[in-house]
């Protein structure tokens, strides 16, 4: 197999929980679990020895001769679930991330973003993405981007915190998520784009995984692309089949995990700190091919 020499950097997304304030009826963020296990955030030093064991494996040699990687230091990316429902669990992790090498970045939906939080947060990311869908109340009412108390993610104060995180951090990328689904794929998200002005634009298909009745056509994927040409220059479309083992992602009880083809569901490792790093990735599938041509595509891996 031939690698391409481009920096193409690492980037281990670690979905630290399950739990969300929205229910977004596509969402995969649901795994099968030993309820004998708890999930690594109510440990906060198992949260810091998991940074340090992946930072160890994929920060070596070993790992970037395996896999293609060159020039580029890896980067953690915090995930869930809605991960800022544990800021100090969010915090300790991007703080131990630096420390062993990663860059860091978490993925959010916004909501319990403050001036306060990104102002502390800041200095420590490499970038912040936001998951927005829509920019209209009904189309997040169907999709489930409310919360109980019928809260919706405000883009005024969404705006105000982006703000901050770029005053505070200059180099700091914003990076916007969108799914495309049944309920969304007539809608624009130019106001949505506008207002946050990010850096890259991620146009993800929704996957299939729990509710197949928010899937949509190839025709209706294409129709939402194509009514957001303007924004090409910034973004990164990913249909269902780029995703198929081309993350390297771990679930919130520090196992690796897989989205592959030939199952129906995910392939987990034994947990990491169990095993160690190396033995544990060895254990799911991974394309490194495919991983290394779509973080290519995105022109420096925006996960």
């Amino acid at each position: 197999m031939t690698y391409s020499t481009n920096p193409v950097p690492i980037v281990v997304n670690w979905h630290l929980t399950e739990a969300c304030n929205f229910s977004c009826r596509y969402c995969y963020a649901y795994w099968e679990r030993a309820e004998s296990v708890k999930d690594l955030i109510k440990n906060e030093h198992q949260v810091r020895a998991l940074v340090a064991e992946l930072g160890r494996f994929f920060g070596s040699e070993a790992a970037t001769r395996r896999f293609g990687f060159y020039g580029v230091e890896p980067r953690l990316n915090i995930a869930g679930g809605e991960p800022l429902l544990f800021p100090s669990a969010v915090q300790a992790a991007v703080h131990q991330a630096r420390q062993v090498g990663f860059r860091a970045s978490i993925i959010t939906n916004g909501s319990f973003l403050t001036e306060e939080l990104c102002s502390s947060l800041a200095p420590d990311l490499d970038m912040l993405g936001v998951s927005v869908d829509s920019g209209q109340p009904d189309t997040n009412k169907l999709i489930g981007r409310v919360d109980r108390q019928g809260r919706f993610l405000e883009l005024a104060a969404l705006s105000n915190c982006i703000e901050v995180l770029r005053q505070r951090n200059p180099p700091l990328k914003i990076k916007l998520n969108t799914v495309v689904n049944r309920m969304n794929w007539k809608d624009s998200l130019s106001s949505v784009v506008d207002t946050i002005e990010p850096w890259k634009w991620k146009i993800l298909r929704a996957l299939p995984v729990i509710d197949q009745s928010t899937s949509v056509s190839d025709y209706q994927f294409q129709a939402f692309v194509d009514r957001h040409s303007a924004y090409r220059s910034i973004s990164v479309v990913e249909d269902n089949q780029d995703m198929q083992e081309s993350y390297i992602m771990v679930d919130p009880q520090g196992r690796f995990f897989q989205n592959s083809p030939c199952s129906a569901g995910y392939q987990y490792s034994q947990p990491i700190l169990e095993v160690g790093a190396e033995k544990a990735f060895e254990q799911v599938n991974f394309d490194p091919e495919r991983f290394l041509s779509r973080y290519s595509k995105e022109a420096g891996g925006a996960v």
